[in-house]
């Protein structure tokens, strides 16, 4: 059973789709935003202070957050080396490829806003005498940055086998 070739959209189609994605990224980034600024009463800080252990707690979940944001960048860095590297080898980019580096960018970009979003809301909340920790608007924002990071280094994962299981059928084929 032979494979059907798939329609490839122009290129005008192509980077107005990107560019749409792009745009309503932004718009979700927003929305995300003024819905992060609505904080809800949590836990209030007994004299206004933190304790030892809460303190260690936001210390522990502040360095996750900017670990997933510094894996974010570092994916974003990656996955542009590697297109660099691809047209420097004169290996053929295929659609797919870029496809892939977008998606991944996307994610990368997501995670990176959501963790500042996490930051900021952990400041609010601390000017309100609150805990972060366990502010539900702070878990949630954690939560989804780190999906999306995590998504970006999975489909990273993916983008880098696909292709070089894909450069490996290419060496193999014979030629005619």
């Amino acid at each position: 059973m032979a494979l059907k070739k798939l329609h490839t959209p122009s290129y005008p189609t192509a980077v107005s789709a990107a560019g749409l994605v792009i745009v309503l990224l932004a718009i979700g980034m927003i929305v995300t935003e003024n819905w992060a600024a609505e904080d809800t009463a949590g836990l209030y800080l007994e004299s206004g202070k933190l304790s030892n252990t809460q303190q260690e707690s936001l210390t522990v979940m502040l360095d996750l957050v900017t670990l997933q944001m510094n894996w974010a960048i570092a994916i974003i860095g990656a996955a542009g080396f590697f297109l660099k590297l691809t047209v420097d080898k004169d290996i053929p980019v295929r659609k797919l490829d870029l496809l892939l580096s977008f998606a991944i960018i996307l994610l990368s970009v997501t995670s990176l806003f959501l963790g500042h979003l996490v930051v900021d809301s952990c400041v609010q909340v601390l000017a309100l005498d609150q805990f972060p920790v366990t502010n539900e608007t702070v878990r949630k924002l954690g939560r989804i940055q780190y999906i999306s990071g995590l998504g970006a280094v999975a489909l990273f994962g993916f983008h880098i086998f696909q292709f070089f299981w894909a450069q490996g059928l290419r060496n193999t084929t014979p030629k005619s």
